[in-house]
């Protein structure tokens, strides 16, 4: 698990920008693989923030990109799957159901993944859903 004051700068600004005031902090972690760009996750405890950090072309100008902002009053499920790579690596991934689409989190520790779900379906009042 990640501590929030520890993310990148760009990271924490752009969460920051995305929450109200009376938002606070629940949980961040790290997930995606080492081959491609990490993704940055902050659970809130109104929503969920995927973020990463990409490169304009040759400008090597950075930039964060909100891959996800979930709101957690409307997701109505979450479940949990691993591949066999995840299963070696120690990872798995999560989807949250949001009437017909479902966001996913992808190749994030075991650990944080449980108990990231195990948080939003508090959250959403959806029970113990793992």
């Amino acid at each position: 698990m990640a501590v929030f004051e520890r993310l990148p700068e760009r990271i924490r600004k752009a969460a920051l920008e995305q929450m109200s005031p009376d938002e606070d902090v629940k949980m961040c972690f790290l997930a995606g693989s080492s081959m491609t760009s990490k993704d940055y996750v902050v659970i809130t405890s109104r929503r969920v923030l995927v973020m990463d950090e990409r490169t304009i072309g040759t400008l090597g100008k950075t930039y964060v990109n909100i891959k996800e902002n979930v709101p957690i009053d409307q997701i109505t499920e979450v479940d949990f799957f691993r591949s066999k790579m995840n299963k070696i690596l120690g990872q798995s991934s999560m989807g949250m159901q949001v009437d017909q689409y479902k966001y996913l989190i992808r190749n994030a520790r075991n650990k944080d993944i449980k108990a990231a779900g195990k948080l939003i379906s508090e959250l959403a009042g959806l029970g113990n859903d793992d």
